[in-house]
């Protein structure tokens, strides 16, 4: 346009015919745009996504890919995406003892020991009833099916609950067999909030009982008895400590923690019972505790090094115990010696102003909602950070539509997270998401 001017204002001066002179000027203006520049640009990005595609990852949204060379912080889930997603029961807590479980992977091929000597769990009442509490109180469901030319065992519904059941299976405790003889009812679905999961088996006309697991300290709060040798004894506050001491030395160890309880109660009481589970004003019988692991991908910690070379800030958001989300960050290389570990009741206690404050020194975060992760990345971008978050859940879209970079998950993702994503992961893992922001960075990775 500068140079129009000039062309036109000399042109005057120099005594040209001001129609002729405006013309020239006009046509120097229009052929200083190139016509073709939003095809360009199109073809530049359709190339680009066709790219990403060859890593793993389908861009929804074309200037997502723009976007991506300009990421600064990357929010991360840790199950299946910064680890393996194959979990598997280990340790169980239960009548005093410690129970090792061998066998890794979904296959149910393993034993039961104390000590290093194996048990009959059909014998021991107390495990017989956490594995049946486990297998019950589950939606999940282990396959074996013909893959090419082999079989293998697989899961179908969450890899946590997947992890009880095929640790029930090790022991001999089939789930449909199970089911057929104590019906399911009615449920409480498991609620990110409240942190537990109910469900209710028949046992007679007039009797049901309700089977619960969630979270060590959300389960002790709604028990007042518990189980031992056989017997249904008082839950004093010293047993609770030593309970919840265990948990804590399960979770330092990277293991998921989930607590075992139950309760008989009349058919005719059902709804109250339920009603009363919300306050946690119920009386359960506390039976066990269940130490499952989810082995970090060997790749997720090239990609977190790889990403922090490049000058991109790693975090990981998940609703796991904070030691457990603590030695999984630690193994990954996201925890820094200087680096803050916060829970969701943190977050809860602090304003927009407080979070933000402490954020650039946060690397991970534990036991937090789909709210808290909203927050999250609220924060983030107030700091000044181009985000790239990742989700599964329904309730994960509002933080995925806050980011710059929704990244939502192929093979666990849920339908509305993957319409409100930019991107999605084909193979759920953190690699691929630095893989995609190395395109957009071209070599900028490179040293």
């Amino acid at each position: 346009m500068l140079a129009s001017s000039l062309i036109l204002t000399i042109s005057l001066l120099r005594g040209f015919e001001f129609y002729q002179t405006f013309l020239f000027a006009l046509a120097a203006a229009v052929s200083a745009i190139p016509e073709g520049l939003p095809a360009v640009m199109t073809i530049t990005l359709a190339i680009g996504v066709n790219r990403i595609a060859k890593r793993n990852a389908i861009m929804r949204k074309l200037q997502a890919v723009d976007t991506l060379g300009s990421a600064t912080a990357i929010c991360s889930d840790k199950t299946g995406t910064l680890t393996t997603n194959q979990m598997t029961v280990q340790k169980i807590f239960v009548d005093n003892r410690i129970v090792k479980v061998t066998g890794v992977g979904f296959a149910p091929e393993g034993n039961f020991e104390v000590d290093d000597k194996p048990i009959d769990v059909k014998r021991d009442e107390p495990l017989s009833l956490l594995l049946q509490i486990a297998t019950l109180c589950n939606d999940a469901r282990l396959r074996h099916h013909k893959f090419n030319a082999d079989y293998r065992w697989e899961i179908y519904g969450d890899p946590t609950e997947g992890a009880l059941v095929v640790a029930a299976a090790k022991a001999g405790f089939q789930k449909d067999e199970i089911e057929e003889k104590f019906l399911r009812v009615d449920e409480v679905p498991f609620n990110p909030k409240e942190r537990y999961m109910a469900t209710f088996h028949k046992i007679s006309e007039k009797e049901l009982k309700a089977y619960v697991k969630g979270a060590p300290e959300t389960i002790l709060d709604m028990c007042s008895e518990i189980l031992e040798a056989g017997k249904v004894k008082k839950l004093t506050l010293e047993k609770q400590e030593k309970i919840l001491e265990v948990s804590t030395n399960m979770a330092s160890e990277a293991l998921r923690v989930l607590a075992m309880a139950y309760q008989e109660i009349d058919a005719d009481d059902l709804n109250d019972f339920k009603a009363n589970m919300l306050r946690k004003r119920v009386k359960l019988v506390f039976v066990g505790l269940a130490g499952m692991i989810d082995p970090p991908r060997q790749e997720a910690k090239k990609a977190v090094e790889l990403c922090k070379r490049a000058g991109i800030k790693v975090m990981m958001a998940t609703g796991y115990h904070k030691l457990t989300a603590t030695a999984i960050a630690k193994e990954l290389g996201i925890l820094e010696s200087d680096s803050e570990v916060l829970t969701g009741t943190d977050i809860d206690g602090m304003s927009d102003d407080e979070l933000d404050a402490v954020m650039e020194t946060t690397s991970v975060f534990a036991r937090v909602s789909p709210t808290h992760k909203y927050r999250i990345v609220e924060s983030l971008r107030r700091n000044g950070h181009i985000v790239a978050m990742t989700g599964d859940g329904v309730n994960d879209a509002p933080a995925l539509k806050a980011a710059e970079i929704g990244v939502a998950m192929g093979i666990t993702g849920t339908d509305v997270t993957k319409e409100t994503a930019d991107m999605v992961l084909t193979d759920d893992n953190f690699a691929s998401i630095v893989n995609v922001v190395e395109e957009g960075l071209s070599r900028r990775f490179h040293p």
